[in-house]
């Protein structure tokens, strides 16, 4: 067993949400390409889609989907479901009547019955797990980007070179909208103000904290606006890698370098995704933000040329100081916290390089891959009210306020 591509942490779409929005509008494309003469269907969601779904824009994107086809979407708020992204797809064809669950596991990746079984195809790497690899590579004398390039195809750095772009247009046009957010949150967009005033501030441009909260709040507003942003590795998190971005520009590091760095954020990325989750209704924030964190920093390390033991241990702070951060978006919109936390975690992904390049190697007791499974564990053990239901945290207490 080995890990699949990593082009599938970075999935260029609409947001505001990669498991709520993504996963869905995938969902419904695999039931109309599967299913023919189709009269009707009924979409039946479950756990977080059914809590959150309405703030996440699931039904919209559903109806948007399905619009030519006559279909009813129903919110189960009580059936238990073994994962809590699941949706049922009842197809009325003039051949008969068939019912199929589809789960959105995370990131824009959906699990059926028929990917499920093909899973085993869509693997390319030899290895699972971070220590397998750094070992395979000390032996090869290879770096983490040499690993990367030698088992992904001839076309990755081309398809990251468009992630790289897609992402500058989103900073682009965050930075230039006004307005406020959907929904009935009534939250201002305040990229273009904050950027405007950075100006103005006495320590000015050059800020490091500044750009980059600047570049995360852009992206991360035209997700919650639904526009479209890169994964990385979900739609709520999608503001992280942005504003790391900017810092790496800020240093002068070149685009070609910077998206060698991203490919190799994408190892961080698909291994926390193959061995635990980047899904924040299965994990919490954690597995969102925290990952994001993780590759964030690992991009920047390698960016700065450091060796492969710094890269690894960059990522593996970032995620361990980011263990047990829940999902309470308020009212299930992807803004309160998620924009503000975007940009906090850009700035962490830094500061966990720099803590990492000055710590002994030889003093290094928690692996990458103890801190992906203890994430994982930690979000199994975490109360559902925490897992992007709005029943808890920050969410509960708002909603009581008003």
């Amino acid at each position: 067993m080995g890990l699949r591509s990593i082009k599938e942490i970075f999935i260029t779409g609409h947001g505001p949400s990669s498991s709520h929005t993504m996963g869905p509008h995938f969902a419904c494309d695999y039931i109309l390409k599967k299913y023919h003469d189709i009269q009707s269907i009924k979409v039946t969601l479950y756990g977080s889609l059914a809590l959150t779904g309405k703030g996440h824009l699931t039904d919209y994107i559903i109806d948007l989907s399905l619009k030519k086809y006559p279909h009813e979407i129903i919110f189960d708020k009580e059936t238990v479901t073994d994962h809590p992204n699941t949706m049922t797809f009842e197809v009325v064809t003039s051949k008969g009547t068939f019912s199929e669950n589809v789960v959105s596991i995370g990131g824009g990746s959906i699990v059926t019955v028929d990917n499920f079984l093909d899973t085993k195809h869509k693997e390319i790497y030899p290895h699972m797990h971070m220590t397998e690899i750094v070992k395979y590579c000390e032996e090869h004398d290879y770096s983490l980007y040499e690993y990367v390039e030698m088992h992904e195809d001839k076309d990755c750095f081309n398809y990251f070179k468009d992630v790289l772009k897609t992402m500058d247009e989103a900073v682009n046009r965050g930075l230039n909208a006004t307005g406020y957010l959907p929904g009935k949150l009534k939250v201002r967009r305040k990229a273009k103000e904050m950027f405007e005033s950075m100006k103005t501030t006495s320590l000015g441009e050059n800020d490091v904290a500044m750009n980059v909260a600047t570049h995360s709040f852009a992206v991360a507003e035209e997700n919650a606006s639904g526009g479209v942003i890169v994964t990385a590795p979900t739609c709520g998190s999608a503001g992280v890698i942005p504003g790391c971005i900017q810092y790496l520009r800020m240093k002068h590091v070149s685009d070609e370098n910077i998206i060698k760095g991203l490919m190799v954020a994408g190892l961080f990325g698909i291994i926390c995704k193959m061995n635990a989750s980047v899904s924040g209704a299965e994990c919490g924030c954690q597995a969102e933000i925290g990952v994001a964190c993780s590759m964030g920093a690992a991009m920047i390390a390698h960016c700065f040329g450091k060796c492969t033991v710094d890269i690894v241990q960059s990522a593996e702070i970032a995620l361990e100081h980011s263990l047990g951060l829940t999902c309470d978006p308020v009212d299930g919109y992807v803004q309160i916290p998620c924009i503000e936390r975007c940009a906090l975690f850009a700035i962490k992904a830094i500061n966990a390089v720099k803590l990492a390049v000055i710590i002994p190697d030889d003093d290094i007791h928690v692996s990458y891959d103890d801190s992906v499974k203890t994430m994982y564990l930690t979000g199994i053990d975490m109360n559902a009210k925490y897992k992007e239901t709005s029943l808890g945290g920050l969410a509960e207490i708002i909603k009581d306020e008003e």
